[in-house]
């Protein structure tokens, strides 16, 4: 009972005499004001259909200038509150799982840049390509930008 009692002060005492001290708790959702005109897109039925990773939680901010055709290639970008840290193995696993590779070494030296603000990363897969550009962005905020094209 005392722990308890101790535990809720703790709990209190640490929000006190800041203004918002619980406003700020980091979510899985980007701001609003991260998507244009406050509507939502959707993926591309191209890349849906293809089976391309979609970051949980992110949000489409850009979908390039065609998304029916590999030709010219795919183009997604979206933001999430997620560190790269986070969102790189994500997409590394997600595209072995669909028999994707990648230059392991090349993504192993990356990682020795500290802090670094931007990586990227890309899979082959016979002739297509998939890359995927993580970039920091104010707020602890990660764009996401992947290209997906044959050839």
């Amino acid at each position: 009972m005392r722990t308890h009692l101790l535990f809720i002060l703790l709990l209190l005492s640490v929000g006190c005499g800041r203004d918002g001290a619980f406003e700020n708790i980091d979510t899985n959702t980007p701001v609003v004001s991260d998507i244009p005109d406050g509507k939502p897109m959707a993926y591309p039925k191209l890349y849906v259909d293809n089976g391309l990773p979609e970051y949980p939680g992110a949000i489409l901010t850009d979908l390039g200038t065609q998304t029916t055709s590999l030709q010219d290639g795919l183009r997604v970008t979206a933001v999430s509150n997620d560190s790269m840290g986070l969102v790189m193995p994500f997409y590394i696993e997600a595209m072995e799982k669909l028999g994707y590779t990648y230059d392991k070494a090349e993504y192993e030296r990356s990682k020795l840049v500290a802090d670094a603000p931007m990586t990227v990363l890309g899979f082959q897969k016979e002739k297509l390509s998939f890359t995927v550009m993580l970039s920091k962005l104010e707020e602890q905020q990660t764009q996401i930008k992947t290209s997906f094209t044959e050839g």
